[in-house]
């Protein structure tokens, strides 16, 4: 056994430990001063590190291999003086039938949205947008905020508990924009054989739509409830649900609704980089008027750095989840997109991160699961639903961006937080 110590001066030593056969001794001792390196360069940012020495050494010929192992431990775990991570989940859909247990329209267990969002606080995530799709839902999720609120005030004069605070985005998901800004043309007046089109609802009808959107925006933004317009964007991946005209124009109209609330976007994009790409480019000068610039993030990002760098110049933030590091490709990009411009999102309870996934070879936190057939809301004070993300596996996601871009996971939690409070304020209610 070999023991790798780094001395620092004014933080505690840092002891690593290995079992090396001869052989690979050299390998081994490469990839410490590897180590070394990034480590340095990582307290380095934060402060003033006089001097560093890394050596190696084997263990003394009386020690036997347990008590080395016993010791490397014991120092491992009293050198240590990190807090808990905290992490936002910024694109969770909380809305979703899954968390009241029904899965593809068949009930399965009791409703759970309370216990997941007790294990996220548990977890260090304190905070998590949820978003919707349509004006419906963006109603129905701002009652669910001040349900969850209100509960949250209960709690807390009760027993002094925290609890997850919950913040919502205001918009129409592309695949919905049909059931919203469109209606279907009569049937009749087409050829015998020929399927019903979308087409687009007067201009009045419109108008009313963008009225009602920016009613709800500003009364949630008032509250600090509401803080994005979206999900918003194209999706032409399921043209079946909607085509991609009226996905444009429902498009263009929240970004008005964005530009009259100031509020930031939060966009949908599959398969459609190049057209949302342009609109957005269109629409930037626009913005610019009123001096709050294009504000907004690509979320669930998962096309190529080319995409993904014209987005980035036009200032907006890239989000990243389970979707985004499923191949190799995917991490690729992952690992070229700059971490001052990234913010992890969960998309729970979708885009969980499986073993068949590139990045589940970075994942080291992991989650007792039942299938949902077999879970009960007692078991879920131990158990998660098997492929049911939730915002607790946002730190997942923060582990893989990590080590593809070979950081600390500390600093990917920590930069990306601050990336969401960049975009989104502070996340705090006004009471």
């Amino acid at each position: 056994m070999w023991c790798w110590c780094m001395t620092l001066s004014s933080l505690p030593t840092i002891v690593l430990c290995a079992f090396v056969p001869p052989s690979p001794v050299r390998s081994f001792m490469q990839r410490a001063s590897a180590a070394s390196t990034a480590i340095a360069r990582h307290t380095s940012a934060s402060r003033s590190i006089p001097s560093i020495r890394a050596f190696a050494t084997p263990p003394p010929a009386s020690q036997s291999l347990s008590a080395t192992r016993t010791y490397a431990t014991t120092m491992m775990a009293s050198s240590s003086t990190d807090e808990s991570l905290q992490y936002i989940d910024a694109g969770a859909n909380l809305l979703d039938s899954m968390y009241q247990g029904t899965y593809h329209s068949k009930p399965r267990h009791e409703p759970d949205l309370d216990i997941v969002l007790r294990r996220a606080y548990e977890k260090g995530v304190h905070k998590v947008i949820s978003l919707a799709g349509t004006i419906k839902e963006s109603e129905q999720l701002i009652d669910l905020i001040q349900k969850l609120d209100s509960e949250a005030t209960k709690i807390s004069d009760s027993s002094g508990e925290g609890s997850v605070q919950v913040f919502g985005t205001v918009g129409v998901h592309p695949t919905r924009c049909a059931e919203v800004f469109a209606e279907k043309e009569d049937s009749s007046l087409k050829e015998k054989g020929d399927e019903a089109s979308w087409i687009p609802k007067t201009e009045e009808l419109q108008n009313e739509i963008i009225e009602r959107l920016i009613d709800l925006a500003a009364e949630g933004k008032e509250s600090g409830s509401v803080v994005a317009i979206g999900e918003c964007g194209l999706d032409y991946a399921r043209l079946q649900f909607c085509p991609k005209d009226i996905q444009q124009l429902g498009l263009r109209a929240q970004l008005q609704v964005a530009r009259e609330t100031g509020l930031p976007l939060y966009l949908h994009n599959r398969e459609s980089g190049e057209d949302l790409y342009e609109i957005l480019s269109e629409y930037k000068d626009r913005f610019s008027v009123n001096g709050g610039g294009l504000r907004g993030i690509v979320h669930s990002f998962d096309e190529s750095i080319e995409i993904a760098d014209k987005f980035l110049s036009l200032g907006l933030y890239i989000g990243i989840n389970g979707c985004s590091l499923k191949t190799k490709d995917n991490l690729e990009v992952a690992k070229r997109l700059p971490l001052e411009r990234l913010i992890l999102e969960t998309d729970c309870p979708w885009c969980d991160i499986r073993a068949t996934h590139a990045g589940s070879n970075f994942v080291t936190t992991t989650f007792a699961t039942k299938k949902e057939k077999q879970y009960t809301r007692e078991l879920g004070k131990e158990y998660c639903v098997k492929n049911r993300m939730e915002p607790c596996h946002i730190a997942q996601v923060a582990e893989v961006v990590a080590g593809v871009q070979g950081l600390d996971v500390r600093e990917v939690v920590d930069v990306c937080r601050r990336n969401v409070h960049d975009l989104f304020g502070s996340l705090e209610k006004k009471r």
